[in-house]
């Protein structure tokens, strides 16, 4: 396990390592070092790490009416949001409140 921060500053450290620091404190960095030593990890941007909380909102705003607003309210495109909206139902599936064929007698 590493030393407590308190053994090391961010002089100690080479430029990229300090950089680092400066973003996430020491102690974190040496979590990091601790689990992910030696590996390469990805950090996502941003945006990726909403992804699921903006597609889950517009799952559930969704009322095959307003696909408009919603491309404008998330910027994503027309075919995002059908995705979107196919994916979470499934081939098949119903919106909550669907009525189906066999709802209908049909």
């Amino acid at each position: 396990m590493a030393k407590k921060n308190e053994e090391l500053t961010l002089d100690d450290l080479q430029e990229q390592h300090r950089q680092y620091a400066e973003v996430i404190g020491i102690d974190n960095l040496l979590r990091l070092s601790d689990t992910y030593g030696g590996t390469s990890i990805y950090i996502p941007q941003r945006r990726e790490l909403l992804k699921n909380r903006t597609y889950n909102a517009i799952y559930r705003e969704f009322d095959g009416s307003n696909v408009d607003q919603l491309v404008k309210k998330y910027g994503v495109s027309k075919s995002t949001i059908y995705k979107i909206v196919g994916d979470r139902l499934g081939r098949g599936g119903q919106l909550p409140g669907q009525m189906s064929f066999a709802d209908l007698g049909i």
